[in-house]
């Protein structure tokens, strides 16, 4: 199945880009979290260590200065937060392929993550365990259609919904 140009995941193979993995090779698939954005990273640093000069010399500064310590950490805050919501962590899709821990798949993408995610772990247990195919069972009659409901065409008594069709 192609999920996007670049990435495949077939009966036999995960290839991402120019990089291709066998799945017999690949055991023990699991995911991590990579670290924040450098912005707000830095922006969460300089808001913390600027409250911390700003508790230390207060007694030293202004009412003025303290109004002005207080709106630009305020602003760093706010750049930390709306940061960390618009730049989200990555996500990273781990395993050992042939005895080495390998990253295979890296995204910001919640949803495109998961879909890879979820298509590898399938393939790889029909790679293992064959393509299972079990027999479906049929759909139970559920509320009939409403053009099926006229009364002319209803007869009382049998079915679930207490109506059947007159032949």
């Amino acid at each position: 199945m192609t999920i996007r140009p670049g990435l495949h995941i077939s009966s036999t193979c995960f290839q991402v880009g120019g990089r291709h993995f066998t799945l017999s090779a690949i055991e023990n698939v699991h995911t991590r979290q990579a670290g924040h954005d450098p912005l707000t990273r830095r922006a969460g640093a300089m808001a913390v260590v600027g409250m911390v000069l700003l508790g230390a010399f207060a007694p030293l500064l202004q009412p003025t200065g303290i109004v002005a310590a207080v709106a630009v950490l305020s602003g760093l805050a706010v750049l930390t937060l709306v940061s960390a919501r618009r730049r989200p962590r990555r996500l990273e899709l781990w395993a050992d392929y042939h005895g080495h821990p390998t990253q295979l798949f890296v995204s910001d993408d919640w949803w495109l993550f998961h879909a890879v995610e979820r298509y590898l772990r399938r393939s790889l247990v029909e790679a293992r365990l064959g393509h299972l195919t079990l027999p479906r069972p049929r759909p139970s009659r559920g509320v009939p259609h409403p053009s099926n409901m006229h009364p002319s065409r209803l007869t009382p008594g049998g079915s679930r919904a207490g109506w059947e069709r007159a032949a």
